[in-house]
């Protein structure tokens, strides 16, 4: 186990961080990371994440296809607009692990 697992919980546009978690030295899913903070926030408080953070009702996350089948176009289109919007937070994490 080498890996330092962290997390990042950023408002929309990457406007400021809210909460961070640096340096988890364990193996565990980003879901689970998630969830073991959760109880900060409000239980009505709706996140958007990536396709790390599938499974959880909080958060809105990318579209998947599956073994069986490909996503429908307009599942591609929400998939973008939801990008569009986590692109700033995206940018701020990479301007932090710089």
């Amino acid at each position: 186990m080498h890996t330092l697992k962290n997390q990042f919980i950023v408002l929309p546009n990457g406007e400021d961080i809210v909460d961070v978690i640096v340096g988890k030295l364990e193996k565990t899913s980003d879901i689970n990371l998630f969830r073991a903070s959760r109880d900060k926030f409000d239980p009505k408080q709706k996140f958007l994440g990536d396709k790390a953070y599938k499974g959880d009702a909080a958060i809105a996350t990318p579209h998947k296809k599956t073994k069986k089948a490909e996503i429908t176009e307009l599942q591609k289109q929400e998939n973008k607009e939801l990008s569009s919007r986590r692109i700033g937070v995206e940018h701020l994490i990479g301007r932090i692990k710089i």
